[in-house]
C-alpha cells in the first residue's frame, strides 16, 4: 500500500472511483459531490493550495482509499471527504488519517465528518478517534408525481443580490456549510436560486434550491424565516414556490432536503408537501489537539 498526495493526473480516474463509492450506503460520506463532474471540479481544487489537502491509497494502479479536506480557513474548520477505503479498512484509513493530521493541526480547530449508520468504517474511524455526535438529520424526498401545487401565487418573494447581503446574513446560520458570502455567488450558477420574501420591505425569510443533477434532482439546502415571523406561513410559501420552480420551470424528478430528527415543526410542514424520509445522516466532529512544542533545554 501507499498513500500519495492526490496529483493533477489522476484526477479523472479518481472522480470517477469516488463517484462509484459514494453511490453505495456502506460508503456515503456527506459533502462529495453527486456528480462525476462536479466531484472532478471539487477534488480538484484541492490540488490548488499549497498544503495538501487530499490522499489517495494505492495498491499498485488500483485505488483503495481516498481522504479529501474541505476547507474553510475562516472558520478554521474542514469538513473530510472520506474517509473511504475499499480493503484493509482500518490500516488504510489510519494511514491516510496519519497524513491528514498533519494538514489539519496547522490550520483548523474543528474537523467534521457525516455519514449514513451502514458505513460501519466511518462510525468504527469516529470512536477510535473520539469524534462526538452533534447531529442527526434526515434526508427526505418529494418526487414530482407526488406533488400537488396549491396554484397560490405569492408577490412578496423575490429573487436575492449581493445588495441584500446584510439582510440574508441576519436569517443565516452562523454554522451553516456554507457562509452567507457563498451561498450568494453559488446561486448565480444556472439553475440555483437564491428567494427572499419581502414583508413591509424587509426580508422576513429566504430560501437557497440547487441542482444536484441537471433534469432530474434538486435540492432545497437552506430555508430560515425570522424568528418573529416564524408560523406566519413564509417558509410555507416559499416550499411551495422552489417546488414550483423545480417540477414545472426546470421539469426535474425528485427534490431533496435535510431537516434535523429533533426539529418536528420543520418536518411536518415538509411532509404536508409529500416529502418522505430516505435515509438518516450521522454528523460527528472533533477539536483538533495541537502538538505542543518541545520544551528546549537551554542549560548544559
Amino acid at each position: 500500500m501507499n498513500i500519495s498526495e492526490l496529483e493533477v493526473k489522476n484526477l479523472h480516474k479518481v472522480a470517477n472511483w469516488l463517484y462509484h463509492m459514494n453511490e453505495i450506503d456502506h460508503h456515503y460520506v456527506a459533502w462529495l459531490a453527486s456528480d462525476p463532474n462536479e466531484i472532478f471540479e471539487q477534488i480538484w481544487t484541492l490540488t490548488q493550495f499549497k498544503e495538501p489537502l487530499a490522499f489517495v491509497a494505492w495498491e499498485g494502479e488500483e485505488i483503495i482509499g481516498f481522504l479529501g479536506i474541505l476547507p474553510f480557513f475562516e472558520q478554521k474548520l474542514c469538513r473530510l471527504l472520506g474517509p473511504f477505503a475499499t480493503k484493509e479498512h482500518q490500516a488504510v484509513i489510519e494511514s491516510m488519517w496519519d497524513k491528514a493530521s498533519v494538514t489539519m493541526q496547522l490550520h483548523f480547530d474543528v474537523v467534521k465528518v457525516a455519514c449514513f449508520e451502514a458505513n460501519h468504517h466511518l462510525l468504527a474511524f469516529t470512536k477510535r478517534h473520539d469524534f462526538e455526535l452533534y447531529n442527526v438529520e434526515k434526508t427526505l424526498a418529494v418526487h414530482r408525481t407526488n406533488f400537488e401545487p396549491s396554484h397560490m401565487e405569492s408577490h412578496s418573494i423575490t429573487d436575492m443580490q449581493q445588495d441584500d447581503f446584510e439582510a440574508i446574513d441576519k436569517l443565516h446560520p452562523k454554522a451553516s456549510y456554507y457562509t452567507t458570502e457563498e451561498m450568494i455567488q453559488l446561486s448565480r450558477q444556472s439553475e440555483n436560486q437564491l428567494w427572499g420574501y419581502q414583508l413591509d420591505g424587509e426580508i422576513a425569510g429566504y430560501l437557497y434550491f440547487e441542482t444536484i443533477l441537471e433534469g432530474h434532482e434538486g435540492e432545497i439546502c437552506f430555508v430560515n424565516v425570522d424568528k418573529h415571523e416564524q408560523g406566519s406561513g413564509i417558509g410555507t410559501e416559499l416550499i411551495e414556490h422552489a417546488l414550483q420552480y423545480a417540477f414545472h420551470a426546470l421539469h426535474l424528478d425528485v427534490v431533496t432536503l435535510s431537516v434535523r430528527t429533533q426539529n418536528e415543526q420543520a418536518e411536518n410542514l415538509y411532509r404536508h408537501f409529500g416529502f418522505r424520509e430516505i435515509n438518516t445522516i450521522h454528523a460527528y466532529q472533533k477539536t483538533i489537539e495541537k502538538q505542543k512544542p518541545p520544551v528546549l533545554n537551554i542549560f548544559h
